[in-house]
């Protein structure tokens, strides 16, 4: 400690011999003093001791004091026995200790405000920092100082009568609320307003029932598919968001949701792709996003038409091939894998990847009429030869490392004699000592055994036969075949490959009577038909899958059959996939589609798109915008009747120049219709939170993912006296939450706020609202993660710049905040006591939004309790009021409560418990008054 600095020994020390003297005089200072309040070290050391032993219930007595510092070898740290006796020994009292306690608090400060000011002074010499970031940091380091705790003295209770009197005269006489009015009339009623220095939870079930089953599968930026289950075990992914731009960019999620056991519904579109979620799951239409219980059969929904991911994994060219010729056409359920096909340059190219595969051996079975049959059993002789060739390779490398057969044991953990039948050739290690074996040595697999015997042991003689038991392939029937999880993360090339040699055993191309183009693939495997679906779907081709029966020898059998006639589709697939051994009839195809002007009755714009153009267009006539299009037949464009092609849509917004609808003609949305909405049980069902675009894909269907406070914090800021209400938003970003406010105050959807959607007729209904909250001291931060300590901070600045008077801080939500305790339920507990805390400093209700634990699924009666209250800690405890809140129609859709939403106080610290009921106008996320004010 520099001798510059403002210190004041003399206090310290008169202070921890009062402690010593006097084991009671602690209690007077313990929440007023900190250790790091002292100059000298050695007095913080024995400061935090003895308040340690306080705080234990402990006297803080010489012996016990000096026990402590001896236990936690500190006692020489700070000068031995002799420095606390000389402490007693300079100690007349501790009468005055709580003077002395003033003044080192005071020296502190001034130590901190030197220390603030330094470091200020080396802000404004970072000329390479810009200066609003100085200016930041700056006022950071001031009002650091500011945040300890204020003390307040003991008040008569007199002169707290003499107030309260006043407040019962202005309410007796109807001027005022005991509290401050929150703009639900009902609600104000029960409660007196919200009261200064209150802590208020409010708590709802995550996600208001917007979940999808478990069973959902989504595709991960690695290529990987897995399902809403697995992500929300793993708390973490990577995959597909519709953004505003109509395009799918990678997001992760910022949240994941167990919402219990629900009922739920199929929903199964044209395409043949299908979804089951809650009634209440959203799903985007063209209109905007549309609860399942507002969409029917016939409705049009976004589902991608291109999901452009590809792995970046690799396995040999020959692996690729195996793969897709033994998941079409091979039997996997003998003991060999067996190949059975037709066409020779097939069989021919099969033969050839299993000989590059290593290991293997071939024996080919002609069955007259039926097609010829290869077996593939491992190869004893090649097998033989290649463990000599890698006993002859260690051999070698021994030698020239200096490694002999017993070191190699020893390190290896295994019998010498072991090594020794390695090195004679006689024998293979399994998978595992051989990986062992080449990092011990340092060498590359291919250096020391030839390619694929890392596979090989002695216990499995067919090595094709163990990578497709490792692949989970080996015992299925053609019933049970899937693509296998390497695939989905293999580079586009090999994808493509695969592709390739799997519709040349089950696929063809073909010429229908109509002249209709049509290529096809057929499995009786559905899980497997939906793999190639979803795998064409990357490439950008859309494939429609149905179900259909198939001869099968003097039975039918149930098999999915996928179909692709859309040009561009087909087109995708010969440039970039092909049909090996059916080049010709793929020739054909391509052929009529080069003489053939393109037209689709699938990939169109829906026919309610016509509005976005009618807005866009303004005053000109139809006629006039289609010749500046371009189009020709200009004088009858069939307005508002048929679905438009997205080069028609294309060609109509670029000459209006609007950058919303050429996005929207270029999307990599295809408008899927919904063939049939099925009831389908209860089942265990999740969610995630999605920043910024509140969507993502799931089963190849796009999916979408605070309303109470916010109508709250609004009639606050805008009611009579205009009080200023601090939003602390750790959710969304306040861009979003000021377009909830706008979409609630102007009535307009907020979906159509941003895209952009804007008829002429609403723009003045949104300037109206612009202007009136522009007005509103409505103060919005959407730091993440904040901390109690940055909230206080940012609400005392704001309460000192509105004149001393704040009428609401609203935290969204409690369990976002950051702790520093890897105990989640005492960190939160430390939190609400701090939240209570600030309430009390600040004067100003806060309300803070909480989750419910999901153990209100697990009842008949959903409605919330106080033990639902999720990581609750000591939030019951430190809570003046608690409010859950309810909707029926969450949970039974044909209630007679639609609409309507419960308001459940179940605690209420100065005043009466109960439930009361708010409109809930989901159209725009808001909560209105049931009835208007009764008046006297």
């Amino acid at each position: 400690m520099s001798d510059l600095m403002p210190t004041n020994i003399e206090a310290e020390e008169a202070i921890l011999g009062g402690i010593l003297i006097d084991p009671e005089a602690i209690s007077r200072i313990a929440e007023l003093l900190r250790p790091e309040f002292f100059a000298i070290t050695a007095h913080q050391v024995i400061y935090r001791s003895a308040l340690g032993l306080f705080l234990q219930g402990q006297p803080t007595d010489l012996m016990t004091v000096t026990t402590s510092l001896t236990d936690r070898n500190q006692l020489d740290q700070v000068g031995g026995l002799t420095k606390l006796a000389q402490l007693v020994d300079r100690t007349v009292s501790a009468v005055n200790i709580d003077q002395y306690a003033v003044l080192v608090e005071d020296k502190y400060q001034r130590r901190k405000l030197i220390e603030a000011g330094n470091n200020i002074v080396q802000l404004g010499y970072e000329t390479a920092t810009p200066l609003e970031t100085v200016l930041d940091r700056a006022e950071q380091e001031i009002f650091s100082i500011t945040q300890e705790r204020p003390q307040q003295d003991l008040v008569s209770i007199g002169e707290t009568l003499n107030q309260t009197f006043q407040d019962l005269e202005n309410r007796n006489e109807g001027l005022t609320l005991p509290g401050i009015p929150c703009g639900f009339y009902d609600l104000d009623a029960m409660t007196g307003g919200f009261q200064r220095s209150d802590l208020i939870i409010v708590a709802a079930r995550p996600a208001m029932g917007k979940c999808c089953t478990d069973e959902s599968v989504i595709l991960q930026s690695d290529g990987s598919l897995v399902t809403l289950e697995e992500i929300y075990q793993k708390r973490q992914a990577e995959f597909l968001t519709l953004g505003e731009d109509w395009q799918f960019h990678l997001t992760r999620p910022s949240a994941f949701i167990d919402d219990g056991i629900k009922p739920v519904f199929r929903v199964t579109t044209r395409l043949g792709r299908f979804i089951e979620t809650t009634i209440t799951h959203p799903f985007l239409t063209i209109k905007g996003w549309r609860q399942l219980a507002q969409i029917q059969a016939g409705d049009k929904i976004a589902v991608p038409r291109r999901m452009n991911v590809f792995g970046k994994e690799t396995i040999r060219s020959c692996e690729v091939k195996l793969l897709a010729y033994l998941i079409g056409d091979g039997c996997l359920t003998r003991s060999a894998p067996k190949f059975t096909n037709g066409n020779t340059a097939i069989l021919q190219d099969f033969a050839e990847a299993a000989t590059s595969f290593g290991g293997l051996k071939l024996r080919f079975r002609e069955q007259g009429k039926r097609a010829p049959e290869y077996y593939v059993m491992g190869d004893r002789e090649g097998y033989t030869d290649s463990i000599k060739n890698f006993g002859y390779n260690l051999e070698i490398i021994l030698l020239k490392r200096n490694f002999d057969s017993k070191k190699l044991a020893l390190e290896l953990e295994v019998p010498p004699r072991l090594v020794r039948s390695w090195v004679e050739g006689m024998a293979f290690p399994n998978q595992e000592l051989f990986s062992r074996l080449c990092g011990l040595l340092r060498v590359d697999p291919e250096h020391l055994a030839d390619e694929g015997m890392d596979v090989i042991n002695t216990s499995h003689k067919n090595p094709l036969r163990h990578w497709l038991e490792e692949l989970g392939l080996m015992g299925k029937n053609a019933h049970q075949k899937t693509v296998p999880e390497i695939v989905f993360k293999l580079q586009r090339s090999q994808l493509a490959l695969f592709l390739n040699r799997l519709f040349s055993t089950d696929g063809w191309a073909t010429l229908l009577t109509s002249g209709q183009s049509q290529l096809g693939y057929c499995s009786v495997s559905e899980g497997l038909a939906r793999h190639v679906q979803h795998l064409l779907l990357r490439f950008g081709i859309i494939a429609a899958i149905k179900k259909r029966s198939v001869k099968y020898k003097n039975t039918r059998r149930p098999a999915w059959q996928i179909d692709i006639t859309d040009a561009k589709s087909i087109k995708t697939f010969i440039s970039e996939i092909g049909i090996f051994g059916k080049e010709v009839a793929l020739f054909k195809v391509k052929e009529a589609l080069e003489n053939k002007e393109y037209q689709t009755n699938r990939d169109l714009i829906p026919v309610e798109a016509w509005e976005y153009l009618a807005l866009a267009k303004g005053n000109e006539s139809w006629a006039s915008l289609a010749k500046r299009a371009g189009i020709k037949g200009h004088s009858n464009i069939h307005v508002g009747k048929r679905a438009l092609s997205r080069e028609r849509f294309l060609v109509l917004a670029t000459a209006l120049d609007n950058l919303w609808l050429k996005q929207l003609a270029d999307s990599e949305v295809y408008w899927d219709e919904i063939v049939s909405i099925e009831p389908m049980g209860n089942k265990q069902v999740y969610d995630l939170t999605i920043p910024e675009t509140h969507n993502f894909v799931a089963n190849d269907i796009c999916v979408h993912n605070t309303a109470f406070c916010t109508n709250i914090a609004h009639h606050i800021a805008a009611g009579l006296q205009k009080l200023p209400v601090a939003v602390f938003s750790l959710e969304m970003s306040k861009e979003q939450l000021v377009q909830r406010i706008l979409s609630s105050e102007a009535k307009i959807e907020s979906n159509r706020l941003r895209s952009g959607r804007i008829s002429q007729n609403e723009w003045e209904p949104i300037s109206t609202a612009i202007g009136n909250l522009s007005e509103l001291p409505l103060f919005i931060d959407d730091t993440p993660n904040i901390t109690v300590t940055e909230i206080r901070s940012k609400v005392r600045r704001l309460q000192a710049e509105q004149g001393g008077t704040l009428g609401l801080v609203l935290l969204d939500y409690l369990q976002l905040m950051e702790g520093s305790s890897d105990n989640r339920v005492q960190e939160l507990s430390r939190i609400t006591r701090s939240l209570k805390g600030l309430a009390r400093e600040l004067n100003v209700p806060i309300i803070a939004l909480s989750q419910l634990s999901r153990g209100v699924e697990a009842r008949t009666n959903k409605r919330p309790m106080m033990s639902d209250l999720r990581e609750s800690g000591s939030i019951e405890q430190d809570a003046d009021l608690v409010i859950m809140l309810y909707r029926d129609e969450y949970y039974n859709p044909d209630s007679p409560d639609r609409g309507i939403a419960e308001v459940i106080i179940t605690k209420h610290r100065n005043g009466p418990t109960g439930i009361i009921k708010l409109l809930f106008d989901a159209q725009y996320t808001c909560f209105r008054n049931l009835a208007s004010p009764k008046r006297s």
